[in-house]
């Protein structure tokens, strides 16, 4: 939620960091790229409110780019990949306690597949659409298309257009995938989310237009930066974000970000 200290955004925009976590456990062996620890989650956290970062959602950059509201001096937004159980049963009890909001991307075959074994293994396990349609009423979730099928590594990796693949065939392939998982949404929540987050980072222009035509009002990429947010739509369209390696400590990764 945005903070009271709101203030007026100059013309040339707002400086927008956003943090990509994958999964998070209690206490890992060896430290990894897409794996942090509960206590470096809260230390991240820490650091930020410290340095008077103000979390915001992606509905309060839709609101920012749409409507005259301001967004806070130094916002902040933080995201959390493939939706994975652990990113409930660790994650979003920290950022409730401390409250920050985070937006969850979740992958439908993934999905669908825990929903019918309702294993929930910290470890391994990925959300059900149970707890979608629970933490769907959380102030401090937003969820994200994260896409049907397509997080997999095979005849195509992600969401890339193959080689030489033509327009319609590509249109077809990334269309039904994503529409699938907007049915599975609706079916479930009654509501489709407007946030995309593309598999493995990958994207292309073909993507993008097929993804503004079925209404996505935000896309999110794996290109590490800074954004500039403006009062331009089109801003909130590939988004970059910062990739939180758990083989770093909060003091190093945000000495990366020069945050």
């Amino acid at each position: 939620p945005i903070s009271d200290n709101s203030v007026a955004v100059f013309s040339e925009g707002e400086n927008l960091p956003i943090i990509m976590y994958h999964s998070v456990l209690e206490s890992i062996k060896k430290p990894s790229k897409y794996i942090v620890t509960t206590k470096q989650l809260e230390d991240d956290i820490i650091y930020l409110k410290k340095k008077g970062y103000t979390p915001i959602t992606c509905k309060d950059l839709i609101k920012y780019t749409t409507t005259d509201a301001y967004l806070p001096e130094k916002p902040v937004l933080i995201t959390f990949d493939d939706g994975m159980y652990n990113n409930f049963e660790y994650a979003l009890p920290i950022l409730e306690r401390h409250g920050f909001s985070a937006v969850y991307s979740i992958v439908g075959g993934y999905t669908d597949e825990y929903s019918e074994n309702n294993i929930k293994n910290p470890k391994y396990s990925y959300i059900t659409w149970q707890d979608v349609l629970k933490y769907s009423e959380n102030k401090y979730v937003e969820f994200a298309n994260h896409s049907y099928n397509l997080h997999s590594i095979g005849q195509r990796y992600g969401p890339r257009k193959k080689k030489n693949e033509a327009f319609l065939e590509y249109l077809k392939t990334f269309s039904f995938d994503t529409q699938k998982m907007q049915t599975e949404f609706y079916s479930i929540c009654s509501y489709k989310p407007v946030i995309y987050t593309y598999p493995f980072g990958e994207f292309c222009s073909d993507s993008e237009r097929i993804l503004k035509k079925n209404g996505f009002l935000v896309t999110l990429s794996c290109v590490e930066g800074i954004n500039k947010i403006t009062k331009n739509p089109d801003c909130l369209y590939l988004l970059k974000r910062y990739n939180r390696s758990g083989k770093l400590s909060t003091s190093e990764f945000f000495s990366k970000l020069k945050l």
